[in-house]
């Protein structure tokens, strides 16, 4: 299946449900290198340019690429008034940029669909010496507050996508042990930065939110049908919302 394009089928509720970048992580990406007017960014995995207007803010020449064309429409469509700012329909495998041809590439909750024999060795070949690779990615955690919720919830998962099991935190060694995998591949200067916020959720909310998820979506209809109106109900049982505890992680690493 072509995962790279599975959120081109949800492009509404993706712009819609998925939460914004927190501020501080564009500033801890541009103090590790900062851009003007004289700088180009590429930025993988567009989607609906939730991560390109404070790039763009910089003056840079961004280059966008994303496979799924309504995601791509949607993104023109937000961003067409930046006239420094391009888009092209394809992947990074489709791409043919010559070598060193960027000062920063950045990938915002898109990179882990490229394989990482792939994807970091032509990240290291298309950057010029001195530029910065940054991938960032949110993580959503279960709602602490409301433990009983978050049991129900669970038990729906357990019966209806079993696959899935208990969903494993994402921490603080999970983003170490990312930012040491660039090293692997030739980078220096390797970082990462955590950031953490809530976001509430109304019972509908939450459907759209499910309703971008690609394993959510790929799953049987008749389970799909009864999963989503179980956490429907329950949520509702619960007064109505459920809280989202995002997690946010941002490794940077250096071309030398």
């Amino acid at each position: 299946m072509d995962f790279e394009r599975t959120f081109d089928n949800a492009a509404a509720a993706y712009d819609r449900a998925r939460p914004e970048y927190p501020d501080e992580l564009y500033r801890d990406l541009l103090r590790y290198r900062s851009m003007d007017e004289r700088s180009r960014a590429l930025e993988i995995g567009v989607g609906t340019g939730k991560a390109s207007a404070p790039i763009l803010a910089t003056g840079c020449s961004l280059i966008g690429i994303e496979p799924g064309e309504t995601l791509a429409a949607m993104a023109r469509e937000k961003l067409g008034r930046h006239n420094n700012f391009s888009l092209l329909v394809q992947t990074l495998q489709e791409s043919d940029f010559p070598p060193e041809s960027f000062d920063l590439i950045y990938a915002a909750t898109a990179f882990h669909w490229i394989p990482e024999e792939y994807g970091y060795p032509k990240v290291y070949e298309l950057l010029r010496h001195g530029g910065v690779f940054a991938r960032f990615a949110y993580h959503a955690a279960q709602d602490s507050s409301r433990p009983r919720l978050a049991e129900e919830i669970q038990e729906l998962y357990d019966r209806l996508m079993p696959r899935t099991g208990k969903a494993k935190g994402f921490g603080e060694a999970d983003a170490q042990a990312l930012a040491q995998t660039a090293l692997r591949y030739g980078f220096a200067d390797a970082e990462y930065h955590l950031y953490r916020f809530p976001r509430d959720f109304t019972a509908e909310g939450y459907m759209l939110l499910l309703s971008t998820y690609p394993d959510h979506m790929n799953l049987e209809a008749e389970n799909r049908e009864r999963l989503f109106r179980g956490i429907y109900d329950a949520i509702e049982r619960h007064g109505g919302v459920i809280t989202v505890n995002y997690i946010v992680d941002l490794e940077l690493a250096r071309k030398e």
